[in-house]
């Protein structure tokens, strides 16, 4: 008969397992993804990144999207917290109250949006990039707008949208195998999503909320394709 595992060690397995959620939750927090998306690219298709043919270019280009997509939004919500005169904590930078989430997810969704006019109009980047940046700018946008009456996932939202843009490289780019690292994103997904669940950060509901509109913001890609 086995002995019970004592109250001290259940705390201790109990405390790794928190840590491992949120490591897993910061890892692939949204505003990581596009450079997680684009340094993926540059490793399995380069001529996702195209015009930048070499790796020297690919490289600064993955800067400049770190910069614009996770920096500058960081800074932004920083400001926007300093501006209200309320004490910077953890929590808010984890925007846990869905309340906490409108300005900032407003004000990066307009900031993304602007990004992809530019990549398109006056850089003329390749579909694929100005595709998925106005899917990263619908996804930001309609998180801010659902925000003002329910607490949407935001790591779900952002992890489904990218999951359904690999599936639609996969449909386009016929010559690049991508279904076996759609699966694998699948696979992400649902270890993102049981870290939110066990970090009582959401509920199911706002799990599979975030999960099927983050399908619905891959659907805004298809119109850069035609």
């Amino acid at each position: 008969m086995s002995k019970p595992v004592s109250f001290g060690r259940k705390r201790f397995y109990y405390t790794i397992e928190k840590k491992l959620a949120l490591l897993i939750s910061t890892i692939f927090h949204p505003v990581m993804l596009p450079t997680l998306f684009f340094a993926f690219a540059a490793c399995v298709k380069p001529d996702i990144l195209s015009p930048f043919s070499n790796s020297e270019l690919q490289l600064r280009f993955i800067l400049l999207i770190f910069i614009t997509t996770m920096i500058i939004p960081l800074i932004m919500l920083s400001i926007h917290f300093m501006l209200s005169k309320r004490k910077l904590t953890m929590e808010m930078l984890y925007l846990q109250n869905s309340k906490d989430r409108i300005y900032p997810f407003f004000h990066t969704g307009v900031f993304y949006a602007g990004i992809t006019y530019l990549f398109y109009s006056n850089l003329h980047f390749n579909p694929f990039i100005c595709a998925f940046m106005g899917m990263a700018s619908c996804a930001v946008l309609l998180s801010a707008g659902i925000s003002f009456f329910y607490k949407i996932s935001a790591h779900t939202l952002a992890l489904s949208a990218l999951t359904g843009y690999l599936f639609l490289l996969h449909f386009f780019l016929p010559e690049t195998d991508l279904l076996i690292s759609a699966c694998v994103l699948i696979f992400i997904t649902g270890i993102t999503a049981s870290s939110r669940l066990f970090l009582n950060a959401h509920t199911i509901g706002q799990i599979t909320v975030g999960f099927l509109v983050g399908l619905c913001c891959t659907l805004s890609c298809i119109v850069w394709f035609y």
